[in-house]
């Protein structure tokens, strides 16, 4: 099993009250997970590129955000060489029209999965991307500027 150092996630969401859901969610399954936020695309990648920011082990990304979307981010996180390895989960949309999951996979999502419609669903859903991104699979270390030697 591979246990992150920095056990950082990112959520990228427009919604406040999301955001919080998502945090109390988190701390209640693993307290020792810390938490970056982004109130969309562009401050999700202003985050991702700014060297002096811990680089996240995982971004839980909102597609639908105004400004700058959820697939336009993630076409961008994937297109650049120093992001493109960090796992990114598509969350929090309440969109499950089958097109728009493939698109979602399209631009290089790790996984899809849709809103939950209520906190015991999403303490679940949080158990089981920390399980597997923290405990399961082994993550690539990062290309991130402040984290190469």
């Amino acid at each position: 099993m591979n246990v992150p150092k920095s056990r950082l996630i990112l959520i990228v969401d427009d919604d406040e009250d999301d955001r919080m859901f998502v945090r109390n969610a988190l701390s209640q399954v693993d307290p020792d997970v810390r938490i970056a936020e982004a109130v969309d695309g562009f401050e999700a990648l202003a985050y991702l590129r700014d060297s002096s920011k811990t680089f996240p082990d995982l971004v839980l990304l909102d597609l639908k955000m105004p400004r700058k979307d959820g697939l336009e981010t993630l076409a961008d996180v994937r297109e650049d060489p120093t992001l493109r390895h960090v796992p990114v989960v598509a969350m929090f949309t309440t969109a499950t029209d089958p097109e728009f999951v493939r698109r979602a996979y399209l631009a290089g999502a790790n996984a899809y999965i849709g809103k939950p419609s209520n906190m015991a669903s999403l303490r679940d859903v949080m158990s089981g991307l920390v399980k597997h991104w923290f405990e399961i699979v082994t993550l690539p270390e990062s290309d991130h500027p402040k984290d190469v030697t």
